[in-house]
């Protein structure tokens, strides 16, 4: 199953088509008719794509392999290693997310959501919806301030969008997740979806998408006396009320793309290992689950090609200590994430309960127990990946009391999103946890990312709007100034 290539040949033959390209007259038109080549667009032929172009970029590539799994120390470099110095550029943090997020996939959920508005499909709207909403969660993650309420209309002349503060991207998302949720028709055979390729037209997942993704939404938010709107209130109205705003309940519920052993289909880290071998496991990450005995760095790493331990490799070195360490003597990522079949997980339920733990810390008693929260969120992470965590494990790292505890849940969960590099960057800045230390070497004046820089496009085709969006962060467009959710 082709499922990019199909799609991208139809979009070409729709965009033809939607310019308006047709020479048959008299009768061709009838016995000419070729039936696999579609004369309408529609939206199934648009949704693969959106779905995979997104989260190609979020789980492989530049932006998910070095930005997003390089900042939390998950991986690090070993040859090539300026981009793990924090020597950003601006392929990356243009082309690779804000190039791809807003021309390719953004664009793609605007054409199904108005689509499914001429067919009369709701489903086709709140699917786009969704997608949108996750595709702007991480835009705003990633650069703070974006174009939100004015974005993707170029079509209707605005072609120099203001950009919405942060919080007010958090509030907009809330407020459409909650109408992606109430639109979802379940029971009506008439208004199914195809080309779904995220829980092939499951939409009781979808639901579970919108809900669990606002709770994600509401804890960055949590505690923000400026924030638009009554978080507390928000999370009550989804965990009170699971039939009407149902999450994720199980591993079996993980948002994730499951990539085919196909050409164009594959999992983006496994195509990159073809002609590339630029990264081993982080020093951090491996030394932490050492210390912890933790079975899922045999998961998370491969041992080196030359015998001995796990060993990983610190980020941030100089080209020349990397290589001495030695391509074969050093901890690839593990052989699960490099198959062409890995899934590429948007949000895991293991996730959703370290969200629940932290909510029931801070005093949410519809999220339940915090301990409770806390070792079924270890209990998923090890399941996962069929793994069992045995009860010794479990003794040795029982939740504490206070802030303790807190850094414990925090701890669990950065390890248990490996892989999911840009989630765990949001949410290290947002904590301070677990307690990194800079790259060895870096050129951001000894900070941890704290944003990547809006692409230059945005200054030469869109400068007031970005000028401005930079005056109320208070900051440059460098790599220093803190988010709104991290302050």
């Amino acid at each position: 199953m082709k499922r990019i290539l199909h799609t991208l040949k139809n979009k070409t033959v729709l965009a033809a088509l939607l310019l308006g390209a047709s020479a048959c007259t008299g009768d061709f038109d009838e016995i000419n008719t070729n039936p696999n080549a579609p004369t309408v667009a529609s939206a199934d032929l648009f949704l693969p794509h959106g779905i995979q172009s997104a989260v190609d970029a979020y789980w492989g590539g530049s932006l998910g392999m070095d930005v997003g799994d390089l900042i939390p120390q998950y991986w690090a470099r070993i040859q090539y290693t300026d981009i793990d110095q924090y020597t950003i550029t601006s392929d990356v943090y243009g082309g690779s997310s804000w190039q791809i997020f807003y021309i390719e996939s953004l664009a793609d959920y605007q054409r199904i959501y108005k689509l499914g508005k001429e067919t009369n499909n709701p489903n086709y709207q709140a699917v786009a919806v969704i997608m949108r909403s996750w595709v702007f969660s991480l835009l705003t993650d990633i650069y703070g301030d974006i174009p939100y309420k004015e974005a993707l209309q170029g079509l209707e002349g605005t072609l120099s969008p203001k950009y919405d503060a942060q919080k007010d991207v958090y509030a907009g998302l809330i407020a459409e997740l909650k109408a992606a949720n109430d639109m979802l028709v379940l029971n009506d055979a008439t208004k199914g979806i195809a080309g779904d390729i995220l829980f092939a037209g499951n939409l009781t997942k979808w639901k579970k998408f919108a809900n669990s993704l606002s709770l994600r939404l509401l804890n960055r938010m949590l505690g923000k006396a400026d924030a638009p709107i009554d978080v507390k209130a928000e999370i009550n109205r989804i965990l009170s009320d699971p039939a009407k705003y149902p999450v994720m309940e199980s591993n079996a519920d993980n948002i994730q793309l499951n990539y085919l052993d196909a050409t164009n289909n594959n999992n983006p880290i496994n195509q990159n290992r073809k002609t590339r071998d630029d990264h081993r496991v982080s020093a951090t990450l491996v030394n932490k689950l050492k210390a912890m005995n933790d079975a899922r760095l045999a998961v998370y790493a491969d041992k080196p090609a030359a015998g001995g331990d796990f060993l990983g490799v610190p980020n941030g070195l100089s080209g020349a200590d990397a290589n001495a360490l030695g391509l074969a003597k050093t901890s690839k990522v593990g052989a699960y994430f490099v198959s062409p079949t890995a899934p590429g997980v948007i949000m895991s339920y293991a996730e959703m309960l370290f969200i629940k733990a932290e909510f029931a810390y801070k005093g949410i008693t519809t999220a339940g127990d915090v301990a409770t929260n806390y070792t079924a969120g270890i209990n998923a992470s090890f399941a996962q990946y069929k793994l069992t965590a045995d009860a010794a494990y479990l003794a040795a790292n029982a939740l504490k009391t206070g802030a303790a505890g807190y850094t414990q849940i925090m701890e669990q969960k950065w390890i248990a999103l490996y892989g999911q590099g840009l989630e765990a960057w949001a949410e290290y800045r947002r904590t301070g946890i677990p307690a990194l230390s800079p790259a060895v070497i870096n050129t951001n004046g000894g900070v941890i990312p704290t944003r990547l820089p809006y692409p230059g496009t945005e200054e030469s085709l869109n400068f007031k709007n970005f000028s401005d969006a930079l005056t109320k962060q208070g900051g440059k467009n460098d790599m220093k100034t803190k988010l709104w959710f991290a302050k």
